[in-house]
Protein backbone atom coordinates (compact mmCIF):
# COMPACT_ATOMS: atom_id res chain seq x y z
CA UNK A 1 0.00 0.00 0.00
CA UNK A 2 1.19 3.42 -0.73
CA UNK A 3 1.62 6.44 1.92
CA UNK A 4 -0.30 8.98 1.53
CA UNK A 5 -0.35 11.03 4.32
CA UNK A 6 1.99 14.31 4.18
CA UNK A 7 5.14 13.84 5.86
CA UNK A 8 6.71 17.03 6.94
CA UNK A 9 10.46 17.55 6.94
CA UNK A 10 11.25 19.53 10.48
CA UNK A 11 14.76 20.26 8.96
CA UNK A 12 13.42 22.78 6.39
CA UNK A 13 11.56 24.52 9.02
CA UNK A 14 14.57 25.07 11.15
CA UNK A 15 16.06 27.41 7.97
CA UNK A 16 18.88 26.64 5.58
CA UNK A 17 22.58 25.97 7.17
CA UNK A 18 24.68 29.21 8.22
CA UNK A 19 28.57 28.16 7.87
CA UNK A 20 30.09 30.06 11.12
CA UNK A 21 33.79 31.40 10.29
CA UNK A 22 36.77 32.34 12.83
CA UNK A 23 36.23 36.09 14.57
CA UNK A 24 38.93 37.18 13.34
CA UNK A 25 37.07 37.15 9.75
CA UNK A 26 33.95 38.81 11.18
CA UNK A 27 36.04 41.58 12.12
CA UNK A 28 37.81 41.66 8.72
CA UNK A 29 34.57 41.74 7.44
CA UNK A 30 33.14 44.79 9.32
CA UNK A 31 36.43 46.79 9.11
CA UNK A 32 35.91 46.55 5.08
CA UNK A 33 32.66 47.81 5.11
CA UNK A 34 33.80 50.74 7.11
CA UNK A 35 36.56 51.04 4.62
CA UNK A 36 33.52 51.39 2.37
CA UNK A 37 32.50 54.07 3.47
CA UNK A 38 29.79 52.28 5.98
CA UNK A 39 29.26 53.70 9.62
CA UNK A 40 29.68 50.29 11.01
CA UNK A 41 32.12 51.14 14.15
CA UNK A 42 29.73 50.31 16.75
CA UNK A 43 28.92 47.36 15.60
CA UNK A 44 32.94 46.27 14.81
CA UNK A 45 34.01 47.37 18.56
CA UNK A 46 31.50 44.58 19.81
CA UNK A 47 32.93 42.04 17.25
CA UNK A 48 36.40 43.12 18.39
CA UNK A 49 35.40 42.71 21.77
CA UNK A 50 34.15 39.28 21.19
CA UNK A 51 37.15 38.33 19.39
CA UNK A 52 39.03 39.49 21.60
CA UNK A 53 37.42 37.38 24.64
CA UNK A 54 37.75 33.76 26.12
CA UNK A 55 34.25 33.83 24.54
CA UNK A 56 35.04 33.56 21.13
CA UNK A 57 35.77 29.31 21.97
CA UNK A 58 31.93 28.99 22.66
CA UNK A 59 30.12 30.87 20.42
CA UNK A 60 29.81 30.89 17.15
CA UNK A 61 29.31 34.00 14.67
CA UNK A 62 28.37 34.93 11.05
CA UNK A 63 27.13 37.51 9.04
CA UNK A 64 23.93 37.75 7.00
CA UNK A 65 23.95 41.16 4.69
CA UNK A 66 25.36 43.36 7.75
CA UNK A 67 23.72 41.37 10.27
CA UNK A 68 25.73 39.79 13.22
CA UNK A 69 24.54 36.03 13.31
CA UNK A 70 25.53 34.41 16.95
CA UNK A 71 25.19 30.87 17.96
CA UNK A 72 26.34 28.67 20.54
CA UNK A 73 27.09 26.05 17.58
CA UNK A 74 28.86 25.80 14.64
CA UNK A 75 27.57 26.08 11.34
CA UNK A 76 23.91 26.85 12.81
CA UNK A 77 20.62 26.64 11.06
CA UNK A 78 18.92 30.15 10.76
CA UNK A 79 15.56 28.89 13.02
CA UNK A 80 17.35 27.28 15.53
CA UNK A 81 18.28 29.69 18.40
CA UNK A 82 20.38 32.27 17.11
CA UNK A 83 21.06 36.00 18.18
CA UNK A 84 20.61 38.31 15.56
CA UNK A 85 22.58 41.71 16.38
CA UNK A 86 21.47 44.62 13.51
CA UNK A 87 22.84 48.01 14.00
CA UNK A 88 20.67 51.00 12.88
CA UNK A 89 23.43 53.80 11.94
CA UNK A 90 21.04 55.97 11.32
CA UNK A 91 19.28 55.74 14.76
CA UNK A 92 22.47 54.98 16.49
CA UNK A 93 20.84 52.26 17.93
CA UNK A 94 21.40 47.92 18.23
CA UNK A 95 18.74 45.20 17.88
CA UNK A 96 19.29 42.27 19.28
CA UNK A 97 16.40 39.67 18.08
CA UNK A 98 17.15 35.65 19.46
CA UNK A 99 14.91 33.33 17.58
CA UNK A 100 14.45 30.16 18.77
CA UNK A 101 12.68 26.95 16.93
CA UNK A 102 10.58 26.39 20.22
CA UNK A 103 9.15 29.82 19.61
CA UNK A 104 10.03 31.65 22.61
CA UNK A 105 11.50 34.77 20.89
CA UNK A 106 13.17 37.73 22.83
CA UNK A 107 13.89 41.28 21.40
CA UNK A 108 15.48 44.32 22.72
CA UNK A 109 16.50 47.47 21.49
CA UNK A 110 19.38 49.65 22.72
CA UNK A 111 21.49 52.54 22.16
CA UNK A 112 25.03 52.23 21.36
CA UNK A 113 26.60 52.76 25.06
CA UNK A 114 24.36 49.80 26.20
CA UNK A 115 25.08 47.36 23.41
CA UNK A 116 27.83 45.64 25.28
CA UNK A 117 25.92 44.79 28.33
CA UNK A 118 22.76 43.92 26.26
CA UNK A 119 25.02 41.11 24.70
CA UNK A 120 26.14 40.23 28.09
CA UNK A 121 22.41 39.70 29.20
CA UNK A 122 21.52 37.71 26.39
CA UNK A 123 24.78 35.29 25.91
CA UNK A 124 23.69 34.54 29.39
CA UNK A 125 19.87 33.59 29.30
CA UNK A 126 19.78 32.27 26.16
CA UNK A 127 22.81 30.87 25.86
CA UNK A 128 24.88 30.16 28.96
CA UNK A 129 27.70 32.22 28.34
CA UNK A 130 28.90 34.22 30.92
CA UNK A 131 30.80 37.19 29.13
CA UNK A 132 32.53 39.56 31.09
CA UNK A 133 32.52 43.29 29.49
CA UNK A 134 36.22 44.44 29.17
CA UNK A 135 37.23 47.42 30.99
CA UNK A 136 37.68 50.63 28.91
Amino acid sequence: MTEIALRHDWEAWRGYVHHTRPWSDTVKFYRERIAAGLPFQPLLQLVESIAASPISSQIFGGTSMFDLLISDCEDFRTGDGVLHVIYRASEHQFEFHHRAFSGHHDEKVCTEAEALQTLRLFLRVKFGVLYEIPSA
